[in-house]
């Protein structure tokens, strides 16, 4: 995020930001399925159960391909069949 932050004109994001922003409010989704899957749950609810789409950003350029994979694919075992349950 420094690196854009910076194209941008932004201050250099700290670790303390960064904890913010992943914490239960924040408005990254890190962490493994179960806490993601929690985290659009409790996201959606703030906003009156509606949110219909998410879009997954992940940096190909610093995230090795056998991640990034991973990644993808446990977005699509693991929490995508959870939330449409919800539907």
């Amino acid at each position: 995020m420094n690196e854009i932050g910076k194209e941008r004109g932004w201050p250099p994001i700290t670790r303390r930001d960064f904890e913010v922003l992943r914490g239960p409010n924040g408005a990254l989704l890190v962490g493994n399925p179960e806490e993601v899957t929690e985290k659009i749950i409790r996201h959606s609810q703030a906003l009156g159960g509606n949110i219909s789409r998410i879009t997954f950003m992940m940096n190909p350029a610093s995230l090795p391909h056998d991640k990034l994979m991973q990644a993808t694919e446990l977005i699509g075992s693991r929490i995508v069949p959870v939330l449409h349950e919800l539907e």
